[in-house]
């Protein structure tokens, strides 16, 4: 079976915010945005818009062949959300994502409803079955139990947990920023980190999982060494 690794980074929808929660009372967009994060918590998920979105591809070998940034080419908010949709529509293997269910599926489900893409695989009752992780696995629900267990430090920690450099320079809570400061190119090679060492946990999952034997875990991890340079830091091993 083939894999798909994917990672989304996201901006707020000043001006939905504005017009939605703060009806009337003649805030500029900004300003509004400035209650919103001055309130705490995470933004709504309805408030969210992909603007970068990553991809690892993973094939049967479990081995990482490529890791791409999806609609650099002409880029628009929309054809990164069009393209997305008809990859994974017309994708055979498995999703790996990391709170995928909880975030990624569900804001890329509200941009087709947006935009009027059609998702019929999705939508259907396969596509979209919580517990079928032949199609979605989502490491955060394994690793959770299902939310049964809590993760305190999140995808950061689990990946300095098995020697990986995790969130440096750059975490998720600075991304509006640098969207607002146009610094989308920093958030693509964000996006792109976190895909790849999204992948080094799959495979440890995979691992620990039964999926692979020890031979095959490092076969494939040593055949994909090569995009931890990006990161700066050397191969984890095979138990650390």
């Amino acid at each position: 079976m083939a894999f798909a690794v994917f990672d989304i980074e996201t901006r707020i929808d000043k001006r939905l915010l504005n017009d939605v929660f703060h009806a009337g009372e003649k805030l500029g967009d900004d300003e509004a945005y400035g209650k919103l994060i001055g309130e705490g918590g995470f933004p709504p998920l309805t408030l969210h818009v992909p603007i970068s979105i990553a991809v690892g591809k993973v094939g049967d070998d479990h081995a990482l062949h490529a890791v791409e940034s999806l609609a650099l080419a002409n880029y628009s908010e929309e054809r990164l959300c069009r393209e997305f949709w008809d990859r994974a529509e017309r994708f055979a293997g498995c999703l790996v994502s990391f709170n995928g269910r909880q975030f990624d599926i569900p804001v890329m489900e509200l941009q087709a409803l947006r935009l009027g893409i059609p998702t019929p695989l999705h939508f259907s009752d396969a596509g979209r079955h919580r517990y079928d992780e032949d199609r979605h696995l989502d490491l955060f629900e394994f690793i959770s139990n299902r939310g049964a267990a809590r993760l305190r430090g999140g995808l950061d920690l689990l990946l300095k947990l098995i020697g990986l450099p995790g969130k440096v320079g750059i975490d998720g809570s600075q991304v509006q920023r640098l969207f607002d400061e146009g610094r989308l190119d920093e958030i693509h090679r964000y996006c792109r980190s976190d895909v790849i060492q999204t992948y080094f946990l799959f495979l440890r999952v995979q691992l620990i999982r039964g999926r692979l034997d020890a031979d095959s875990y490092q076969s494939a991890r040593a055949a994909s060494t090569r995009f931890l340079d990006e990161l700066g830091h050397p191969c984890p091993g095979p138990m650390d």
